[in-house]
C-alpha cells in the first residue's frame, strides 16, 4: 500500500484483515516518518561523535549546548506540532481549502516562539554559571550557542511545512530532505571542526556553523518542493495574504503548547540531569551526553509509531471513525512495545560497542555502556507513553499529558535520581548510574498514565455524541 493513497488510509476495512491493514498503514507512515526523525537526530550524533574523536572538552561542550537549547526549542516549538493533527483531520475530512489559512497563521505564531528562543539564547551563559560548567566547557557552549541562534528561525518556520506534508500522508519528502540535510551538516562538520580544506580549525564551534548552513537550507528545499508540487496544491498555501487572526493563532497555541511542554518536561528532564551532573566533570557531561544519543537513535522507531498514531488517529476522526481510531490507536502501541523489545535487547547486549564509537577514553566508555544499560530497560515503557502521546494528539487531547509528565519525571523521576545521584541520603552518591535510576522509574510511571488517559479518551469519543473533531 502506497502511503499517499488517501483511500487506503480511510475507507472501510472488514474484520477479517485488520491487523493486516493496520501493519500496512502504520509502516507506510512509520518507516519515513522514521528515516526522518533519524536523520534530523543524525545530526546530533554525528557531532557528538566527531567532537569526541577531537577531544572530550569539545564534546562536553556541545553537549552541554545541546542541553540548553533543544528543550527550549521543543518546548515553545512543540505547540506548532498539532498542526499535524489539524491537517491529519483537514485531510481526512476532505477540507483541504482549510489547510492554507491554518498553515498561514501558524507562521504568524513562529514569530514570538523565534523571538523567545533568542532572547533565552542571549541569556544561555548565566545558566553555565549557575551550574558550574567548568571555564574551558564555557567558552565552546557560548560558540556552538550562537551558531543555533543563528539557525532557529529556520527551525521553526520548517515544522509547519513538515506537519502539512505528514498530515495528508506525504513524510516521504521530508525525509528524503533530512537525509540531504544530514549529509550537508555531516560534511561542514568534518571539514569545520578538523579545518580540512583550507578552513579554519573551530572544533565543538563548528558544529554550531554547521546546524545553521544544514538548517536554512533544509528550510528553503522544503518550501520550493511544496511550491512546485501538485499533492499540495489543493491548500492553496502560496496564494493570497492572511493577516494574523489572533484567535486561531490562540487556539493553535492553547492546543499545541501543552505537546511542547510535554516535550520540554522529558526533554527537560534528561538535560536538567545533565546539567546537573555538570560540575562532576567533562568525563561525565561527555558519558551522560552519549547515553542520549545512542539511547535517542534507537528509540527512533517506537517514537516514529507514535507520530503516525497521531496521524492515523487524525485521519480516521476527521472521516467519523471513532471505533477505529481506538482500535488504531492500542494497535500502534502494541507495534512500540515489540520495537522497543528489540532495541532492549540491542542496548543490553552492545551497549559498550555503540559508547566505543563517540569516544576512545576508556572512563568515558565505561560509565557510557553503564548509562545505555539503564537506559534498556527504559525503552520497554518510553515506548508505551510516546506512542500514547501521539496518539491522543490525534484527538487534540494534549493537556493531560503535559500533567502526567510533570507529575511522573519532575515530581518522581528527577527528585529521585538527584537522591540516588548526588545525596548520601539512601546509599552512597551514585553520580550519573543514581541519576538515570531514577529517571527510568519516571519513564515507567508516565507510561502507565498514559496508558490510561488514552483508555478513558477513546471510550470517550465513542460516547460522547457531543465530542467535537474540529
Amino acid at each position: 500500500m502506497n502511503a499517499t493513497d488517501d483511500k487506503n488510509i480511510i475507507e472501510p476495512i472488514g474484520s477479517s484483515n485488520k491487523i493486516g491493514f493496520e501493519l500496512k498503514v502504520f509502516f507506510s507512515l512509520a518507516i519515513p516518518i522514521y528515516f526522518s526523525q533519524l536523520a534530523t537526530h543524525a545530526t546530533g550524533v554525528i557531532a557528538a561523535m566527531m567532537t569526541g574523536n577531537y577531544n572530550t572538552v569539545d564534546q562536553a561542550a556541545v553537549a552541554t549546548g545541546n542541553m540548553l537549547f533543544w528543550p527550549i526549542f521543543f518546548g515553545l516549538g512543540g505547540s506548532l506540532f498539532i498542526i499535524t493533527a489539524y491537517v491529519a483531520q483537514y485531510h481526512g475530512a476532505k477540507k483541504h481549502q482549510e489547510i492554507g489559512p491554518l498553515l498561514k497563521q501558524a507562521f504568524w505564531l513562529c514569530i514570538p516562539l523565534i523571538i523567545l528562543v533568542s532572547l533565552y539564547l542571549g541569556f544561555a551563559g548565566n545558566i553555565l554559571d549557575f551550574f558550574k560548567t567548568p571555564d574551558e566547557v564555557q567558552k565552546i557552549t557560548k560558540n556552538y550557542l550562537l551558531g543555533l541562534l543563528v539557525g532557529t528561525p529556520a527551525l521553526f518556520l520548517f515544522q509547519p511545512l513538515k506537519s502539512f506534508s505528514e498530515g495528508i500522508t506525504r513524510p516521504i519528502p521530508i525525509t528524503i530532505i533530512n537525509l540531504g540535510m544530514v549529509t550537508l551538516s555531516a560534511l561542514l562538520n568534518y571539514v569545520l571542526i578538523f579545518g580540512k580544506f583550507g578552513f579554519p580549525e573551530l572544533g565543538g564551534s563548528g558544529c554550531g556553523v554547521s546546524f545553521a548552513i544544514s538548517s536554512w537550507t533544509a528550510l528553503i528545499a522544503l518550501t520550493i518542493y511544496i511550491y512546485f508540487s501538485k499533492p499540495y496544491q489543493e491548500a492553496k498555501l502560496f496564494k493570497g495574504y492572511h493577516a494574523p487572526d489572533l484567535q486561531k493563532i490562540k487556539e493553535i497555541f492553547k492546543l499545541g503548547f501543552p505537546i511542547g511542554a510535554c516535550i520540554f518536561v522529558e526533554f527537560g528532564l534528561f538535560s536538567g540531569s545533565g546539567l546537573l551532573l555538570s560540575n562532576l566533570g567533562e568525563n561525565t557531561i561527555a558519558s551522560h551526553a552519549i547515553a542520549m544519543q545512542v539511547t535517542t537513535v534507537t528509540f527512533m522507531l517506537p517514537l516514529s509509531i507514535g507520530l503516525a498514531a497521531a496521524v492515523r488517529s487524525g485521519n480516521l476522526l476527521g472521516a467519523g471513525e471513532f471505533v477505529r481510531a481506538r482500535y488504531s490507536s492500542f494497535f500502534a502501541i502494541v507495534i512500540a512495545v515489540i520495537l522497543a523489545c528489540f532495541n532492549f535487547i540491542l542496548l543490553y547486549n552492545f551497549g559498550t560497542l555503540f559508547a566505543s564509537f563517540f569516544n576512545t577514553d576508556p572512563a568515558v566508555v565505561s560509565l557510557s555502556a553503564s548509562l545505555i544499560f539503564i537506559a534498556a530497560f527504559m525503552q520497554l515503557s518510553d515506548g508505551v507513553s510516546f506512542t500514547g502521546q501521539g496518539a491522543l494528539r490525534g484527538y487534540k487531547d494534549t493537556l493531560a499529558p503535559l500533567y502526567i509528565m510533570i507529575i511522573a519525571f519532575w515530581c518522581f523521576g528527577l527528585p529521585i535520581g538527584y537522591v540516588l545521584g548526588l545525596t548520601d541520603l539512601i546509599v552512597s552518591s551514585q553520580g550519573a548510574i543514581g541519576m538515570w535510576i531514577g529517571l527510568c522509574f519516571g519513564v515507567l510511571l508516565a507510561s502507565f498514565l498514559v496508558f490510561i488517559r488514552l483508555d478513558q479518551t477513546t471510550k470517550r469519543a465513542i460516547n460522547d455524541k457531543n465530542f467535537k473533531v474540529f
